[in-house]
């Protein structure tokens, strides 16, 4: 896998589609500063899925886009595509090569594309990271890199290991793994809470849910008698209607009226219609009497045409002006043939003619020709001898020159040396005085890291502190949440009846609030003493006795309600007062022995202090049914209740199946939990407030840190300034030595110049002098000049001959065309004399033809006339018939007016009679109304369902099925009607025993109940996928363990390697920070140079600290290989013996990786396989020009 070309549109600098095509090895991009060199490397990382703006050196991401010039216009989008070769399958992708495109448009808008098919940023990252390119790009090395990499903390440095290993894609997989388990725990935690708070609903209204069942199957008994009755009522009805019938004479005489009339109507009707049928057939009588007359008038009018028509064609046609007959014109014609062949006969001779003399000039041609030839053969061979001559002379100077050049210099290197040896022992001094500087300057390092170092404790002490107040404040936030959720569940369970809130809402005076809001109840004495109290619990506390009718008179009769008066006595409000000190001082009572009620319950309401002792005063609270037995037998008068609802007395035992102690439980637990949130909120006020107050002082210890930090950088700069000069003295040292060894090399190479020089110039002037004895003279030209006149007088008479023949040749065409004409001519005379006979005929069968019409248009005048005569006839018999039929239709009229008077006096006798059915309809619909209204069926399915003809089944006394929880029936009996009412009566009496009911309790019941089940499921989803979860980070941190030793270990290795190789004689090693901990530990880079003893990195040079960076780079290349890298002028820095190193691990990583260098650097160009050069003009644009470098083994 390799780059294979990468295309820019629009992107930065390159606002033309420019293309780079790259190859396996090193690629070098040259070219001055600014011209965009790097814009290719930021348009490789920008393809690639890079998204910080800062990263691709601009302030936003649409600064990559062309942004214009003073000569070329800004552009609204910017497009890079790279191709890869996949031939070796790295990319699992099935394609050989993969395009990766990206589209940024100025508006805003992005697009990604694979090959051409969109796709999403998450796509390219993916397809990358399978292939060992991670999405920070550690493959490209950018300007700053090596920055980052010198400055960066041990946990950032493994950070290059691990995406160079592809750890990063797992770690992201753990993080999101855990912020998914947080989300999990505060569901849980949050569900749990519900979870519980459902489950103490559960048990009250499940006895409520138990009552409202029973109540319903009583009202279904009670509706199915009611039905009954009314059904039976039905039928009882029904059958007094149908004993009430009209008379049947009347009926039968209206029928017979009614046919009568229907007859006469249907006979009116024929002879109407006798009537119209009548005047159509005289009307049609008269159009046909007018038409007739008007074709007579026509037929005789077209007799006179046709006789005018005859004489018209009778007389003689006009004669044909005479011209030339056909005879005439084909003489003419048989004249033109005869010079035509006498010209054609020239012509052919004249061809001949001209045929003969193109011939002789072209073999007069062909021998100029070869005389040119043999005349241009000898003027190369004299040019041949006049260059050699030339470049004979040139020699000899070149010779002179050189020879010269090499004894000036030779007189100038005696200076050159006494000038070097001076400049050699200045600089020794100068080396000794910067020697002497940095010792000076290495002295006063210490303090500063010791303050330095004072500062960063007193940070991190600082950072720890609010690191704990942040996991306060994590932890507050949690249980915050935990308790506002049990706040929500506990107000669901706290809302009170329906049939309460909607009277305490009322609005009416008097009206104060329900009881048991009033109430304080021991925890978990609730239901005991709502058991106790019975309805009263959910009763509603009003002023007085006015108040409490005003309220009966609001809820109407078929309500039932219950309401207390407020006592106002002052022995009430003490007794008040005792019970609510009482209550409040109990706190999980000991019921082994028994507890007063009292003792367990206080009011805020001095009004109920009376209701409470009369109601719990002789009650007492144990801890068991079977102790509540057992005290029930031995103390008379007291009654004895448990925590579950259950009640003894001598006299009776129950259970208690209201929900109103669930309710005043969760009121109760809905206050401690409001004042827990409280709290909670109070303390995560107080951290928050604590992390705000410690701002400051962090704030100003990282100054601190970063002041002396500052301070011991710039000592850390004097220290590298210092050392550079030291370095530099020691170089100049060395090169003077070397420039002045190299004197006498020179000398003696000057030496032997001038000798080969000599010998160079004795050569030239020898061959000089050889050349001049053999050149030739000017070549004749008279035979050629000979040639070419004769071909030019054979060439003026071809044109003359070509003349005169193509003269001949158009006579000829001439004449054919006019004897072609003259024929053509004779034949359209002979065709107009044939069409003037045919024209004559003509009017000889037109004038017969007028004839026979005059003869037809006669005979036709005289059979209309006829038609006109018995249609006179026929209108006089039509108006005898009219008068007929009118008289007819008038006898008729008469006899329907007087059937139609007693058909009115039958039918009113018959409306009497409706007039009884109509009573019994009333009855009948009023029923109906009720079978709809109270029942929902219409009568005939009350009847078909409930009538007394359906047995209906057995009933016990108390007017209920005999099983109820059978869903079979346990018999069936006749319909008695007394049985049916004594049923309905026994129904009616059962459901006011039972009192009011929740009636949506059965659906409150399944629905909390289903809720229940629902959150139980949730809670064993959310623990798998916790456990899941769990075992993903589990198997995420043994992977990474494993991957990141192995990488480690092999970049370890390789660091070493390298580091001898860039740095000969000195150490330098990669350390973890905690070996102990492969997920936490950071990674430490030591690097000691040949004869230095320095620790930190920011000691070095700058040259030194960017080798060991570079060291690093290298040897996490070579631990793990990517594909490709690009590196940005990463050796700009280097001297050239450092630059010879690096070239040398250039050239090891090509031969697995391919590598894409930006440089100045002419050794790296050296190196290089191909060659790209940018440039850029006035216009701000830039330009690519290549080079592909060919080299020889």
């Amino acid at each position: 896998m390799y780059l294979k070309s990468l295309t820019l549109r629009g992107f930065k600098s390159f606002a033309s589609a420019t293309t780079l095509a790259f190859e396996p090895g090193i690629t070098c991009v040259v070219g001055p500063n600014g011209s965009g060199k790097s814009n290719v490397v930021d348009a490789l990382a920008w393809v690639m899925g890079e998204q910080g703006a800062k990263n691709l050196r601009g302030g936003k991401m649409d600064d990559v886009i062309f942004a214009g010039t003073s000569s070329r216009q800004a552009l609204g989008r910017a497009e890079v595509s790279l191709t890869i070769d996949n031939t070796d399958g790295a990319i699992p992708i099935e394609y050989t090569e993969v395009t990766i495109s990206r589209t940024l448009f100025r508006t805003g808008g992005s697009e990604y594309a694979v090959n051409g098919a969109p796709a999403r940023l998450l796509d390219i990252q993916e397809l990358l990271n399978d292939s060992g390119l991670g999405k920070e790009m550690h493959v490209i090395v950018g300007q700053g890199r090596l920055d980052q990499i010198l400055h960066a903390d041990p946990l950032e440095r493994r950070g290059f290991i691990e995406e160079a290993a592809g750890v990063l894609k797992h770690r992201r997989r753990k993080d999101k793994a855990l912020r998914k388990l947080t989300g999990l725990q505060t569901n849980l935690d949050r569900v749990a809470d519900l979870r519980a708070e459902l489950a103490r609903q559960l048990g009250p209204l499940g006895r409520q849910a138990k009552a409202a069942k029973r109540a319903a199957v009583v009202q279904a008994t009670l509706r199915d008698t009611a039905a009954r009755l009314l059904a039976d009522d039905i039928v009882q009805v029904q059958a007094r209607l149908e004993t009430i019938t009209g008379p049947e004479d009347s009926q039968q005489r209206r029928e017979q009226l009614q046919a009568a009339l229907t007859d006469i109507d249907e006979r009116i009707r024929a002879v109407e219609t006798q009537l119209r049928d009548h005047d159509s057939g005289a009307e049609a009588t008269r159009t046909r009497l007018r038409t007739a007359g008007n074709r007579a008038t026509r037929a005789t009018a077209l007799a006179q045409r046709a006789g005018d028509r005859i004489g018209f064609l009778e007389q003689a046609p006009v004669e044909r002006s005479g011209g030339d007959s056909p005879d005439a014109i084909r003489a003419r014609a048989a004249k033109f043939e005869e010079e035509l062949e006498t010209v054609a006969a020239d012509h052919e001779q004249k061809a001949a003619e001209l045929a003969e003399l193109t011939t002789r000039r072209d073999e007069a041609a062909g021998k100029l020709k070869e005389a040119e030839q043999q005349l241009t053969v000898q003027r190369q061979r004299i040019a041949q001898r006049l260059r050699e001559r030339s470049s004979v002379e040139s020699a000899r100077d070149v010779a002179r020159k050189t020879l010269a050049d090499a004894q000036r210099q030779l007189l100038g290197l005696d200076e050159q040396e006494s000038s070097l040896t001076s400049r050699l022992d200045e600089a020794k001094k100068a080396l000794a005085a910067a020697q002497q500087q940095a010792q000076d300057t290495e002295s006063g390092e210490t303090a500063l890291d010791e303050a330095h170092e004072t500062a960063l404790e007193k940070l991190n002490a600082l950072q720890e502190a609010k690191s704990k107040d942040e996991a306060e404040r994590d932890e507050i936030r949690t249980e915050l949440g935990q308790a506002k959720a049990r706040v929500e569940a506990l107000q669901m369970s706290t809302r009170l009846a329906a049939e309460t809130a909607e009277l305490l809402d009322s609005g009416l005076p008097g009206i104060q609030s329900a009881v048991g809001d009033q109430l304080d109840i021991t925890p978990g004495c609730e239901t005991a003493i709502t058991a106790v109290l019975g309805e009263l619990a959910g009763a509603v506390v009003v002023d007085d006795i006015d108040a409490a009718l005003a309220v009966l008179n609001h809820v109407g009769e078929d309500t039932d309600v219950d309401l207390v008066v407020a006592g106002t006595s002052n022995t009430a409000k003490e007794t008040a007062g005792a019970s609510a000190t009482s209550a409040s001082g109990a706190d999980a009572p000991d019921l082994s022995a028994g507890v007063e009620a009292l003792d367990l319950v206080s009011t805020r309401h001095p009004g109920l202090a009376a209701l409470l002792q009369a109601s719990l005063g002789d009650v007492i609270v144990v801890d068991s049914a079977d102790t509540a037995a057992a005290r029930a037998r031995e103390a008379g008068g007291k009654t004895f209740v448990t925590p579950a609802g259950e009640v003894f007395s001598p006299f009776r035992v129950a259970r208690a199946s209201s929900g109103e102690g669930a309710r005043i439980a969760s009121r109760q637990a809905l206050a401690e939990t409001a004042e827990k949130v409280e709290a909670l909120e109070q303390a995560l006020a107080a951290v928050e407030k604590r992390l705000a107050d410690a701002e400051p002082g962090i704030s100003a210890a990282q100054t601190a840190v970063d002041e002396a930090l500052e301070k011991l950088y710039a000592s850390d700069a004097q220290i590298v300034a210092v050392g550079q000069e030291v370095s530099r003295a020691a170089e100049e040292v060395q090169r003077l030595e070397k420039t002045l060894a190299g004197t006498e090399e020179t000398r003696s190479r000057l030496a032997d110049d001038i000798a080969t020089a000599e010998a160079e110039l004795e050569r030239a002037e020898t061959a000089l002098k050889a050349n001049t004895d053999h050149v030739e003279e000017e070549p004749d030209t008279s035979e050629r000049d000979a040639l070419a006149a004769r071909v030019a007088g054979l060439g003026d008479e071809v044109m003359e001959a070509r003349i005169a023949e193509r003269g001949l040749s158009d006579r000829v065409g001439f004449l054919t065309d006019r004897i072609r004409g003259l024929e053509r001519a004779a034949k359209q005379e002979e065709d107009a004399r044939a069409q003037a006979a045919r024209s004559a005929a003509r009017r000889r069968a037109q004038a017969e033809s007028a004839r026979v019409i005059e003869r037809l248009a006669e005979a036709l005048a005289t059979r209309l006339k006829d038609i006109e005569a018995r249609a006179e006839a026929e209108l006089a018999e039509s108006k005898t018939r009219h008068e007929q039929l009118d008289e007819e239709l008038r006898r008729l009229r008469e006899s329907r007016a007087s059937q139609a008077d007693e058909l009115t006096a039958v039918t009113d006798a018959e409306h009497q009679a409706q007039l009884a059915r109509e009573r019994f309809v009333l009855t009948l619909d009023e029923l109906t109304r009720r079978a709809r209204e109270d029942i929902g069926l219409s009568p005939e399915n009350l009847v078909d369902q409930f009538g007394p003809h359906m047995p209906v089944p057995s009933l016990d006394g108390q007017g209920s099925t005999e099983d109820e929880d059978d869903e079979t029936s346990a018999g069936e009996v006749p319909y008695v009607r007394a049985d049916v009412e004594k049923a309905h009566a026994a129904a009616e009496k059962e459901l006011k025993k039972i009192g009011a009911v929740n009636p949506l309790a059965l659906e409150e019941y399944a629905a909390l109940n289903e809720r229940h089940d629902y959150l139980e499921k949730q809670i064993n989803d959310i623990e798998a996928s916790r456990r899941d979860l769990l075992g993903l980070v589990d198997d995420v941190d043994e992977h990474v363990r494993t991957v990141f030793a192995e990488a480690f270990a092999d970049t370890q290795r390789e660091f070493a390697d390298i580091f001898s190789r860039l740095f000969p004689g000195g150490e330098g090693r990669l350390e973890l920070t905690e070996p102990d901990d492969m997920l936490a530990t950071g990674v430490d880079v030591y690097a000691r140079p040949a004869g230095k003893k320095v620790k930190r990195l920011s000691l070095l040079s700058g040259g030194e600290r960017s080798l060991v960076a570079i060291a690093m780079l290298v040897a996490i290349f070579k631990a793990r290989p990517s594909p490709f890298y690009v590196m940005d002028e990463v050796e700009a820095a280097l001297d050239d013996l450092n630059l010879s190193r690096l070239l040398t691990v250039f050239q090891e990583l090509q031969e697995s990786s391919q590598l894409i260098v930006i440089t100045h650097q002419k050794r790296t160009m050296e190196i290089a396989d191909a060659l790209y050069g940018v440039t850029m003009h006035g216009d701000g644009v830039s330009k690519v020009i290549s080079q592909r470098i060919h080299r020889t083994e």
